[in-house]
This record gives structure tokens, C-alpha cells and sequence, in this order.
């Protein structure tokens, strides 16, 4: 496991913080664009009203190490499920396996407790064990709900909940382990199919 004593600064990103909104994603597309709902080109056409509307809409989270973007998860209000969707998770290469992505989703699970929330899903991508792992180790459990990536896609995505122990407590323990990097090395699919930012 990678040993990096700084531990990644973890914020809520605002309709003014689109611009490094746009650089995370980018760099996400261009990374691992098998794993999200949207293109680069996609994201790269988007204006910036399209980007701030994005914001607006969601919990979107920005881990930073010593100044540098090195990872991005955003928790959206789930209307058909109720609860929160849990998507556009990634973690920078360089930070794979020191806890980044346990940080980005315990803040997730974080401000889901905070507002209310009494469950978290999110899909990850069939094969990515890694991200199941991941979400394991926080919490999650499959739920049996599977489906294809996007629409006519012969690859299937599997759907994972969370719930909190017990109604106002955190989320999660404290001590949970960072990831070592063979665990983190691909990172989740976004299950975002609505081609948002």
C-alpha cells in the first residue's frame, strides 16, 4: 500500500466552483471514460450555465492533496428510489490506494445522514471488483437489482444500498482501512444515465 501521510482535504463544490468542476470531470472522462454515463466530447461541448445547473442539482464532492484534484464523488436526491444516488465516483491514479476513495464516500454517506436520508444506492459496473470492494468495506450491500450499463449495452451494472446503523449516528466507523492500490486501481462506473455533467 502506497503510505502518503497528507490526508486529502475533502469539500462540498458550489455552482462557483464550476471550472474545477469541469477540470475533475475531464480528467475523469479522459482517465476512464468505460466507466461513465457521458463522453469527453459530451463534457467538453457543455457551457458553463450547464456546469453551475450541475451543481445546483447535487452534493458533488472534491478531494484536493497539497492543492492538487485528485478525486470526485457526488451524492444526487433519488425521487424514484427515495434516499440518495451515490455517482461519478473517481480517484485520480496517483492517489489510488490511500484512502481517497473511502473519504469521497463516506462524505457522501455523510451528507445523506445530514439530510435525512435513510439509504444510499449506487451501481457499479459488472468485473469491477474493485469498486465493490470499495463499497462493501463502507457499508453497502448488493441489493439483487441489476440492468445494462445504458440502454442496448450487453454490459450489466449491479445495484448496492447503504443504510445508516442506526437513524442520526455517522455513517460510518472511524477506522476503517485505506484501500491498498490493487483494490482502487479501477475506478466505479458512473451510473449517471441522464448525460449530465
Amino acid at each position: 500500500m502506497r503510505m502518503d501521510l497528507s490526508m486529502p482535504e475533502i469539500r462540498l463544490l458550489v455552482p462557483e466552483d464550476w471550472a474545477v468542476f469541469r477540470r475533475i470531470r475531464l480528467a475523469a472522462l479522459t482517465d476512464a471514460p468505460q466507466f461513465f454515463g457521458s463522453t469527453l466530447a459530451e463534457a467538453q461541448a457543455r457551457t458553463e450555465s450547464d456546469w453551475r445547473r450541475a451543481l445546483s442539482d447535487r452534493a458533488q464532492f472534491l478531494a484536493q492533496r497539497d492543492g492538487t484534484e485528485v478525486g470526485t464523488v457526488a451524492g444526487m436526491p433519488d425521487p424514484e428510489r427515495g434516499g440518495v444516488h451515490l455517482i461519478s465516483m473517481w480517484v485520480a491514479p496517483s492517489a489510488r490506494g490511500t484512502g481517497v476513495s473511502d473519504r469521497l464516500v463516506r462524505a457522501v454517506l455523510d451528507w445523506a445522514v445530514e439530510g435525512g436520508h435513510d439509504v444510499v444506492h449506487l451501481e457499479f459496473a459488472e468485473h469491477n471488483a474493485f469498486a465493490e470492494r470499495l463499497y462493501l468495506r463502507n457499508g453497502f450491500v448488493r441489493t439483487g437489482g441489476s440492468g445494462p450499463i445504458v440502454p442496448g449495452d450487453p454490459r450489466r451494472e449491479f445495484e448496492m444500498a447503504w443504510r445508516p446503523p442506526t437513524p442520526g449516528l455517522p455513517a460510518h466507523p472511524q477506522g476503517i482501512r485505506a484501500a491498498t492500490a490493487s483494490e482502487t486501481s479501477v475506478p466505479h462506473r458512473d451510473a449517471e444515465h441522464r448525460r449530465q455533467p
